[in-house]
């Protein structure tokens, strides 16, 4: 039902404000003059300013499209599930997510036009599949599959994350034992060189000059990484910066692998749910081109889509020089071939995200020892430039 503030005056003639639910201004007014409060004031209530940038966890998301696909399997009717749940809901975010759509519900809007209202979580992709479900009278089966989309998609970003924590303890480690080696204990040596009088080798000159540039210039060298952050932030939004960083993302040994088929995972996860909730495969694929992640195999799906347009299948459609894994042509014929293209979709999600998996282990498993070998070399370096005008000085000191 449609949520109404109300400016009431209560019996003891104290003026108040008061926010409910009602079928209209009417009926509300009646209920308050049952209460011994005569309205003064009513008027529909405006949700607030933030509820509309609510977003749930992944967790607590899949686990409220599980409820309600039960409640739904269930029997109940969809405002009465969705008015269950609020009430059960802890407070917080997820009630006043849920009151929001049973409210929008109740009064006779279409779950997935009450959905859109939080459009951070329900972008047009998930509306979409939620639209489709409502009109195919399937809405359990497209909540489903959806939950076991996001809890795919979470799992893996989870997996990246936990791989991650080591090398990225270690890289932060080695920069900050590289600045203190060069802030405080090369500058210390270089005075007892300079009192010393020694003629240094270049390797030892070398590393006074880049300890002196970091002693002397740091405010200059760490505005000059702000503005290539600044500068790589602001062209995010431009298409061919985009464009260009995604192609060279690509083409990076071994890592680039990984990018292609999370890229890949991504667009036949999100093609295949429109595809199997009935949406139409020219909007599906387009849906799905956006949501890779990728400009490059973005800018390619579309211009296969051009080709399905005009009757071409997909597979055919595709660029000559594609940059998809080799398996995904192949799975795409055989699903096209069959008139089981869902299948053939979900196959390569499930194909192209356990290769995800390997390829970030392989990747990780050998960016562990390299920044291990990197942080021996860079000590080892500096090592050295103390020890040779040492090695140097006990020479001549024995040759005298």
């Amino acid at each position: 039902m449609p949520l109404y503030a109300a400016t009431v005056i209560g019996p003891q003639g104290r003026r108040f404000a008061v926010t409910e639910e009602a079928r209209d201004a009417t009926a509300l007014r009646e209920a308050l003059r049952q209460r011994n409060l005569w309205p003064l004031q009513i008027a529909a209530a405006r949700p607030p300013a933030g509820l509309r940038r609510t977003k749930l966890s992944s967790r607590d998301f899949i686990a409220l499209l599980h409820q309600l696909e039960l409640q739904l399997r269930a029997g109940v009717t969809a405002d009465v599930a969705l008015g269950q749940l609020a009430a059960d809901a802890p407070q917080g975010d997820t009630r006043r997510m849920l009151a929001h759509i049973h409210r929008e519900v109740a009064a006779g809007r279409p779950i997935h036009e009450a959905c859109r209202f939080f459009e951070r979580q329900f972008p047009a992709h998930i509306a979409a599949v939620i639209a489709a479900g409502e009109a195919s009278a399937q809405l359990p089966v497209a909540l489903h599959s959806l939950a076991e989309h996001l809890a795919g998609a979470a799992e893996l970003r989870r997996t990246a994350r936990r791989a991650l924590i080591y090398p990225a303890v270690v890289l932060t480690a080695t920069s900050g034992l590289i600045v203190f080696l060069l802030g405080g204990v090369v500058p210390q040596f270089a005075a007892i060189f300079a009192t010393l009088r020694l003629d240094l080798p270049l390797l030892t000159r070398v590393l006074i000059a880049a300890s002196e540039a970091l002693h002397h210039r740091w405010p200059l060298l760490a505005g000059g990484a702000l503005a290539v952050g600044g500068l790589a932030w602001f062209l995010r939004g431009s298409p061919r910066f985009r464009f260009t960083r995604d192609a060279l993302l690509l083409r990076t040994p071994v890592w680039g692998e990984v990018v292609r088929c999370v890229a890949t995972a991504r667009f036949a996860a999100h093609a295949r749910l429109l595809v199997e909730a009935g949406i139409p495969l020219l909007d599906a694929l387009k849906q799905g081109a956006d949501l890779t992640g990728n400009a490059l195999l973005s800018r390619q799906i579309h211009a296969a889509r051009d080709g399905v347009a005009v009757g071409r299948p997909l597979h055919a459609a595709l660029p000559a020089s594609h940059a998809f894994p080799a398996f995904f042509i192949a799975a795409l014929k055989s699903g096209e071939t069959t008139g089981q293209l869902g299948a053939a979709l979900r196959h390569i999600e499930t194909y192209a995200s356990a290769q995800a998996r390997d390829r970030l282990a392989t990747a990780l498993a050998l960016l562990e020892p390299t920044i291990l070998a990197t942080l021996t070399a860079v000590v080892g370096v500096i090592a050295l430039s103390f020890f040779l005008p040492l090695f140097a000085l006990l020479g001549g000191v024995n040759a005298h």
